[in-house]
């Protein structure tokens, strides 16, 4: 229901700070480079209901949007402690779009009721004089995520009736949420995040076939042996509007797919087989291309035969 509610109505999204158990400021101890100001690390766990480890966050309201994301991963894992919701078989074969990585059910599942929190906090916050440009985007980028991981988790077949039941209930509030209107540029600027993302994912973790027969767009997925995590910087990158464009990333953003395309094309003759910068080239190419045609390229963007396709490097774990 995306009705408006009173003051002191539960939303997903809505936090009483006073159920927050235990705070832990996370301390770097590795001796790799902190990550960009805007790649959010913190945690929880099953076992400390209310308990959750955060990175020093950029600002207050980056550090609102953790707790209220933390906060629905202890809610969930109270459910999963009382209720089985899914009949996991923890194999890691599915796409979620705030991970680098396949997730197994359970992950997956995680994942949908964190976001749709996170959806839900920035919903309260669009009619902010100060928040409102910025939560225009992340309300958009996360309903719109959200709402393919639950279209995944009920197609699934492998939620148990109380599964069901929740992940239902998720669908019916994020059904409601995708019709509020929101700002048409900050919709742009979400949907294109939203599938460079899905697209660099496939790049990065699908194996592309052999030779053909190629297999269906609806078949079992064969991952890459040599996959490595990878920082997902253009998320909150594209939260703005870049005012003079430079990067190519930039003109994507900024609705100039054209320029965006000459930019990845320069870029990958430097730089052959990146997949950030292919799965630039691909929805830049796609935005231009349009109809059905986009639609194919985006469906299966490790199937495409473009030149340095077939050159994609995914760097090694170390160690």
């Amino acid at each position: 229901d995306a009705g408006p509610r009173s003051p002191g109505t539960w939303l997903p999204g809505r936090l009483d700070p006073a159920r927050i158990k235990a705070l832990v400021p996370w301390g770097r101890t590795a001796a790799q480079p902190p990550p960009p100001p805007d790649v959010r690390v913190s945690a929880s766990s099953g076992d400390a209901y209310g308990a959750m480890v955060v990175a020093r966050p950029a600002g207050a309201l980056a550090l609102a949007e953790t707790l209220v994301h933390e906060f629905q991963h202890s809610k969930l894992a109270a459910l999963i402690h009382l209720f089985p919701l899914a009949d996991d078989d923890r194999a890691e074969r599915y796409y979620a779009p705030w991970r680098p990585d396949p997730r197994h059910l359970t992950g997956l599942l995680h994942g949908a009721y964190a976001f749709t929190g996170v959806a839900g906090f920035w919903r309260d916050r669009l009619a902010h004089p100060d928040h409102g440009p910025a939560a225009a985007y992340h309300f958009a980028l996360r309903r719109t995520q959200t709402r393919l991981v639950v279209r995944t988790l009920l197609t699934s077949g492998r939620l148990t009736e109380a599964g069901h039941g929740l992940v239902s209930g998720l669908a019916r509030t994020l059904d409601g949420w995708l019709r509020v209107p929101v700002d048409a540029a900050a919709l742009a600027r979400a949907r294109t995040a939203a599938v460079l993302h899905r697209t660099e994912w496939r790049l990065r973790n699908v194996a592309p076939p052999t030779g053909p027969p190629w297999p269906a767009a609806t078949g079992p997925l064969r991952f890459r042996a040599e996959r490595t995590a990878w920082s997902d910087v253009r998320t909150h990158a594209f939260a703005t509007r870049p005012a003079r464009p430079r990067t190519p990333d930039e003109h994507l953003a900024a609705g100039d797919p054209g320029a965006a395309l000459d930019g990845y094309t320069a870029a990958l003759d430097r730089e052959p087989g990146d997949p950030g910068l292919l799965a630039g080239w691909i929805v830049a190419r796609a935005a231009l291309t349009g109809g059905r045609a986009a639609r194919r390229m985006l469906a299966r963007p490790e199937l495409l035969p473009h030149p340095h396709a077939g050159r994609i490097h995914v760097p090694a774990a170390e160690g």
